[in-house]
């Protein structure tokens, strides 16, 4: 059975190319444009294999999405790679502190992505 990334970012451009690549190494995908719409389709029962994050966007942003995962049995156990454009060593730190399990700064390869992905959720 395919895995199932919830991808959560408010760039549409990067969603694209994303979920396209995704898609080709046979995982199944499902997006979000803010960190509100994330928690509001984890809260109508889905359930992703691993979730991919976008730190700045409107509504709710991927800090305050990483403590609302952390809160909530059902869904701290999701392995959470955190994307970020700042390529801040404060951002990396707060993120991996709040419960990420990887960071990536953007821009990254499409490729380099679904390495990662693949070692977090043991696809490798």
């Amino acid at each position: 059975m395919a895995k199932l990334v919830m991808l959560v970012d408010d760039s549409d451009v990067l969603r694209k190319i994303t979920v396209f690549n995704l898609k080709k190494n046979g995982y199944e995908v499902v997006e979000a444009t803010n960190g509100q719409e994330a928690i509001d389709k984890l809260s109508e029962g889905i359930k992703p294999d691993l979730m991919l994050l976008d730190i700045m966007m409107p509504k709710m942003d991927g800090f305050t999405v990483l403590k609302k995962l952390k809160e909530n049995e059902e869904w701290k156990n999701i392995p959470v790679i955190v994307l970020t454009a700042k390529g801040g060593e404060e951002d990396e730190r707060t993120a991996l502190e709040l419960g990420a399990t990887r960071v990536m700064t953007k821009p990254f390869s499409p490729i380099q992505l679904v390495q990662v992905i693949k070692q977090v959720i043991g696809d490798a």
